[in-house]
Order: structure tokens, then sequence, then C-alpha cells
């Protein structure tokens, strides 16, 4: 594969400062934000490229699983910024991310998909995992919205006597479709629009179009169930913190 120099590189680096300026101008409030992700985005590439070769020699079962819950705990700890109003974010999503990658990882490994080796388990849990942390942030996000658009709606219904789980129910369906947006549009246009990365690295790096194909399903398939799931856990273990944290 062609290198790309460090001048190169620099100037795809410097194509970040776009949104940031348009994000200034338009007083979008979003600019430091941008920038900080891509600053961290950097500082963590790099790491990763110099820790790669020691993730990838992992063999033992106990350190690959240990690895995993790792990168679940900081998944969980970003989308608790996104809840932040919500006391057990941090919890919520780590049970849901969590729930997700069990799920995936039980798939593969029952189907003899793919080896419990951290070459194989490790990029593809990160899609999995890095996949849950976005639709557990959009749900937190969406349903605090819909919260606060609903709330004089819930207070109505809870007057009629219906259970906190009945009036918060359309709430929870407009979430959860609203989370999972992203990955059906995805699902969609697949092949047509959005190349998927894993198969198209597979067959930059010689593997056959039909292997490649094969597996990038098999993660997309994951992906789209593990956004379910996650968007269904967040979802139910998160609305009792309307009536429990009086956010009437």
């Amino acid at each position: 594969m062609k290198d790309i120099s460090y001048f190169a590189l620099t100037a795809a680096c410097l194509f970040v400062v776009i949104p940031i300026w348009v994000s200034y101008r338009q007083n979008l409030g979003i600019s430091k934000e941008i920038a900080f992700s891509s600053i961290r985005a950097l500082i963590q590439m790099i790491l990763i490229g110099y820790l790669i070769t020691f993730i990838f020699s992992v063999e033992t079962w106990e350190m690959l699983i240990f690895i995993i819950l790792i990168m679940v705990l900081i998944a969980g700890k970003t989308c608790a910024r996104r809840g932040a109003r919500f006391s057990n974010a941090f919890i919520v999503s780590v049970v849901a991310i969590l729930g997700s990658e069990a799920a995936s990882v039980l798939l593969w490994l029952t189907f003899d998909i793919v080896d419990f080796k951290a070459r194989y388990i490790i990029p593809m849990s990160g899609i999995i995992i890095g996949g849950a942390m976005t639709v557990a942030s959009l749900t937190f996000d969406r349903m605090l919205s819909e919260f606060e658009a609903t709330k004089d709606l819930i207070m109505a219904k809870l007057a009629l006597g219906a259970s906190p789980r009945q009036s918060c129910q359309e709430l929870i369906e407009k979430t959860i479709k609203a989370a999972l947006i992203p990955n059906i549009e995805v699902m969609k246009t697949v092949g047509l629009i959005h190349m998927p990365g894993m198969m198209t690295g597979a067959i930059i790096a010689g593997a056959s179009p039909i292997v490649a194909v094969k597996y990038q399903l098999v993660i997309l398939f994951s992906n789209m169930a593990s956004a379910c799931i996650t968007a269904i856990f967040t979802s139910f273990l998160s609305y009792p913190a309307f009536f429990k944290q009086k956010m009437f």
C-alpha cells in the first residue's frame, strides 16, 4: 500500500479547520468541541499505532476480555457525558454497550466466524462498540428532547392513571426510531453510496472480494442488531429517571 507523506497527512488534518471556521462564523457553538475531538483523535491514533502490535499479540482470553471491557468502559464514559442529566447514564451506557457486544461476539464464536484471537476480535469489537456508543449517545440526546417537548402530555397521562411505563411509551418509540436512523440509512445505501471500510480494506489487502463481502455482511448485520439492542436497553433503563430525579 502506498505510504502517505507527512505533508499530505498535515494537509488532511488541516482540512478539519473548515468545519471549525464555519461553526465559529455561524455561532453554532461546536467549534471547540470539533477542535478538541480532532486533537484527541490524532493523539489516540498515534498511541494506538504504537500499541497495536502488543494488542494483536494478546493470546490469553482473560487479557482479551480485559481489553474489551476497557473499550466498553471508555465508550460508556463518553456516552455518559451526553446523558449527563441522567444520574445513572454511565451504568446504563455500559450495560447497553456490553450487552450488544456480548451478543455479537457470541454469534461470531457460536458459528465459528472468527477465532477468539485479538487480531480478529478487537477490530471487529471496535466497530460494534463504536456503533453502540453512537446509538447510546443519540438515545440519551433524543430522550431528553422528546421529554422536554412532551412532559405536559406525560403528566396528563399519569393523572389519568397511566403507569410511568405507559406514559412514556410514545417517547420511547420515537427515541428508538430516531437513534436507529443512521444505521438504517447506511443499510439502505451500502455498496451504492456507502463503501464499507472493512470490505474495502480486505480487498486492498488482497482478500477475495467474495470473502470480503461475507465478512462485511457479518459486521453490517451485527452492527445493526447491536444498535437495536443498545437503543432498547438505553431507553428502557433511562426513562425511570424522569420520575426518580424530579425532572418535571
